[in-house]
């Protein structure tokens, strides 16, 4: 059995398990990734998409790749990305991984509020001028949200502390 499974291992590839057909999803999966109409970052949202694309690439065998493929289409149709989008991320996971060039130092940095559309014609023009930005929201949700803990006056704090004497006695006292 060993010899066996070795065998099908090496004709098939170091990717490919050769006992796996097709994914297994739970039932109570709700197929809901980043929504295409969120406020996130373009590049974060094309992620998600090339991603599974790539996941269902590397796993699927032959056989059942059409299936899956024609899947991930309906739950990218259904989280809001039309077909361009979809397509383009199974195009770019079918590319395989692209090599990355030596980081160029930034002259400086900027730091952006996320507004979509604004945000990303600004982020273009910085980065041909070598300059790092990055995105910060607005509004947080702990921004929004008051303390839950009263405010602690320093003169109410108590502390305990402890001071070596050379007697041999240490010195111990609460403030407050």
């Amino acid at each position: 059995m060993d010899a066996f499974l070795s065998l099908t291992l090496s004709s098939l590839g170091w990717m490919m398990v050769p006992f796996l057909t097709e994914f297994f999803t739970k039932k109570t999966h709700t197929k809901q990734y980043l929504h295409a109409s969120s406020h996130h970052f373009p590049a974060q949202k094309f992620g998600v998409l090339s991603t599974l694309a790539t996941r269902a690439l590397r796993i699927s065998n032959e056989i059942h790749l059409e299936k899956e493929k024609s899947h991930l289409l309906e739950v990218f149709k259904n989280n809001g990305y039309n077909k361009t989008q979809s397509l383009k991320a199974f195009q770019r996971a079918c590319k395989g991984p692209r090599v990355k060039t030596a980081p160029v130092d930034p002259i400086s940095k900027v730091h952006l509020s996320f507004i979509k559309g604004t945000k990303d014609m600004i982020a273009h023009f910085v980065r041909r001028k070598n300059i790092s930005s990055s995105f910060k929201p607005l509004r947080t949700i702990k921004n929004s949200l008051s303390s839950a803990k009263d405010p602690i006056d320093p003169k109410d704090m108590k502390c305990n502390y402890l001071v070596p004497c050379s007697c041999g006695i240490p010195y111990i006292r609460e403030t407050g």
